[in-house]
């Protein structure tokens, strides 16, 4: 007959395994769009303990912005609009895998910001830091489409649309005055 070393582990791991199962349900509960299960966090002083994955942010993003440039060229021809950065085409591998939407992010809320720059009084867009990344990422996407002969400028315009749905015609929020490019052909 063999005997037991130590003390009985069943009561331990009883309580553990509740604690690990409770902490999981109320973490369940708190990802509902209803606010009422929220009064869980306010146990959770640190704010780590129950995560807030919600799945829809509280009011969800119901547009797309857009970015266009047209350049100008250095025997006076000005192009077409041109997207700037395309917005990807969903598809399955994106639910598991989808880095570029890192990118479609960033426009998203630099756009935003601008926007917000828009309605205030005295304020200059074009001195946000806002615009002057958006300026930087056009002018990145000029220079690579165009290589060999750089254009004396370019013009971008924002504008906002409700996404797939192509029923309503896109709304014109920004555009911008002529940027100069140095180092074209004139230089």
């Amino acid at each position: 007959m063999s005997r037991r070393v130590g003390t009985d582990l069943r009561p331990l791991t009883t309580v553990v395994t509740a604690g690990l199962v409770g902490w999981f349900g109320v973490t369940v509960l708190s990802q509902h769009p209803q606010q009422v299960f929220d009064r869980f966090r306010r146990f959770d002083v640190s704010g780590l303990l129950i995560g807030n994955w919600r799945f829809f942010a509280p009011e969800p993003a119901q547009h797309d912005f857009h970015i266009l440039h047209r350049v100008l060229h250095t025997d006076g021809e000005q192009s077409r609009w041109s997207e700037t950065v395309e917005i990807p085409r969903r598809c399955w591998r994106q639910v598991v895998w989808f880095p570029e939407r890192r990118q479609d992010k960033a426009i998203f809320d630099i756009c935003a910001d601008l926007i917000v720059h828009l309605g205030q009084p005295g304020v200059d867009v074009t001195d946000t830091p806002a615009y002057e990344v958006l300026r930087d990422i056009v002018e990145a996407a000029v220079r690579e489409t165009h290589p060999m002969r750089t254009p004396k400028g370019f013009q971008f315009v924002i504008a906002r649309s409700t996404g797939y749905d192509e029923s309503q015609k896109p709304e014109y929020l920004l555009v911008s005055p002529f940027v100069p490019l140095e180092g074209n052909a004139d230089d």
